[in-house]
C-alpha cells in the first residue's frame, strides 16, 4: 500500500521541469507505482519537483534522465542501449511495470 499524496493547486502550478504537464504526469506516474512523491522545495529553481531524485531513481534502472526547464523543450531520457526516449514512453513502460 502506498501512501496518498495531496497537492494543493497552487502546488502543482509551481512543479516545473520540461513543460509542466509532462512534469507532472511524470511526477504521478512515479507516485501512482509507489516509487515516491519526487517532491521537494527548490528555492533556486522556483519548483517543488525533486529533479535529483528522479535522475537518481532513472539512472539505477541504466537511464539518464535530462530534464528540460522550458516550455518549448521536452524530457528527455538515455535507455541503457544508448536509445533515446521521450517522457510518454517512460511513463508506459512505468505504467506497464517495464522499466
Amino acid at each position: 500500500m502506498t501512501d496518498k499524496i495531496e497537492l494543493t493547486l497552487e502546488q502543482m502550478n509551481q512543479i516545473n521541469g520540461g513543460t509542466l504537464h509532462e512534469s507532472c504526469d511524470l511526477m504521478f506516474a512515479l507516485a501512482g507505482k509507489g516509487y515516491g512523491p519526487f517532491i521537494k522545495v527548490n528555492k533556486d529553481r522556483d519548483d517543488l519537483l525533486d529533479i535529483e531524485g528522479m535522475q537518481a531513481f532513472f539512472a539505477e534502472r541504466g537511464y539518464k534522465f535530462i530534464p528540460a526547464f522550458s516550455d518549448d523543450q521536452q524530457n528527455m531520457f538515455i535507455a541503457p542501449d544508448g536509445m533515446p526516449y521521450g517522457n510518454d514512453y517512460v511513463i508506459y513502460l512505468l505504467k506497464n511495470d517495464q522499466l
